[in-house]
């Protein structure tokens, strides 16, 4: 899905009850140190997909350094959901502290697909 498209979409189903206040996007490229591959992000925060158990918990708050094909990008998130999805998988939810922080990260410019269920996946 193209950005445009990506952004007709938000437009269309913003005044959906159903629709969330932040639509998420697709992360492209993205990884994150401590083994971590951002899946997905929006404006209020990021899911990380770790390989090994994360060194932090639920309600730490942590500087988040997120790497992309455009450089280094980094800013304070607290935990809110830690999830283990399988052997050596682990799923974790950061909202980020600062309320204009993907703006100031940049991340609309790394990842731009917007997602379609609009809410954080159970699988």
């Amino acid at each position: 899905m193209s950005r445009w498209a990506a952004i007709a979409k938000m437009i269309d189903e913003r005044d959906k009850p159903e629709a969330r206040k932040n639509p998420r996007f697709v992360a492209r490229q993205m990884s994150c140190k401590g083994n971590g591959v951002v899946q997905d992000f929006s404006a209020t925060g990021v899911r990380v997909l770790f390989c090994k158990r994360p060194k932090f918990e639920i309600g730490d708050v942590i500087d988040l350094s997120l790497d992309t094909n455009m450089g280094t990008h980094r800013g304070v998130v607290e935990v809110i959901r830690l999830e283990k999805k399988g052997f050596r998988k682990f799923e974790v939810g950061f909202r980020f502290t600062d309320p204009e922080a993907a703006k100031k990260m940049q991340l609309f410019k790394c990842g731009y697909d917007a997602l379609d269920d609009g809410h954080w996946s159970a699988a």
